[in-house]
């Protein structure tokens, strides 16, 4: 994986709560070619108890389409066999068994990606997908290249949210809870990038007032954009606004 690598995974340990930790998974998700990452961990309590941790940037459509059915963000046959696997299981290797539900998150955007399952003890287990909003012989050749490092990754992310799960240890909080499909579109962070944004800074601006890099700063605006279908930064200030996913003031 070499240096860069390694300090990747050592910044993902290190993360104290459930935002800092997907603020590090989005950074990763940039780093390794990927357009969309999704993380879903159980994990065992004392006194018998499970504790939950989700989060993702899947496209918005696609949360809607899930939530309208009641479905699983992930294709149910894609978590399923991803699940039974020990090693990181490439889309396409089911994509002839189970093209169907494949291809529908495709027309959202998820065409292709892989996912990895991590299992720890008492029935600890954890999944996280990497996906390409673009198909075809380059992107899988890509994913081919990054199995490793989406592996270590994965391993790296598990131990983190397990961590968190048994401290209990998410105090900075989810953005407020909206009904319905709406539910967790945009991460705090996000949030605070975009209202920064609708202030009028500049990325570098941004940046200065929330003790980020630039270049962190342009990642979660575009994934805004991405998420809420804008053309630009003000397109999505605006339709922020009217789903009331920030505040005015």
């Amino acid at each position: 994986m070499g240096h860069k690598g390694a300090v990747r995974l050592a910044q993902i340990l290190a993360n104290r709560s459930k935002a800092a930790l997907e603020e590090a998974l989005l950074l990763t998700c940039e780093q390794l070619g990927f357009h969309y990452f999704m993380f879903c961990g159980r994990f065992s309590q004392p006194r018998g108890a499970t504790h939950e941790v989700r989060f993702d940037n899947f496209p918005v459509p696609w949360h809607r389409y899930c939530a309208d059915r009641d479905r699983d963000l992930l294709p149910g046959p894609l978590r399923r066999l991803a699940l039974q696997e020990v090693t990181p299981l490439p889309w396409r290797k089911i994509a002839a068994r189970h093209g169907k539900a494949l291809a529908r998150a495709g027309e959202f955007g998820l065409v292709t990606g892989v996912s990895c399952s991590v299992h720890g003890p008492r029935g600890q287990w954890s999944l996280t997908s990497f996906a390409l909003a673009r198909g075809g012989s380059a992107a899988e050749r890509r994913i081919l290249a990054t199995l490793p490092d989406c592996q270590l990754v994965a391993c790296a992310i598990h131990y983190a949210a397990a961590r968190i799960a048994r401290r209990g240890v998410d105090r900075v909080g989810a953005p407020r809870e909206l009904d319905g499909a709406r539910n967790r579109l945009l991460s705090d962070r996000e949030s605070q990038c975009l209202i920064e944004s609708a202030r009028g800074k500049t990325t570098s601006e941004i940046g200065q007032a929330l003790q980020i890099s630039e270049r962190t700063v342009a990642f979660h605006l575009s994934n805004v954009r991405r998420k809420l279908g804008a053309a630009n930064s003000r397109h999505a200030v605006t339709k922020a606004f009217s789903l009331k996913l920030i505040a005015a003031g």
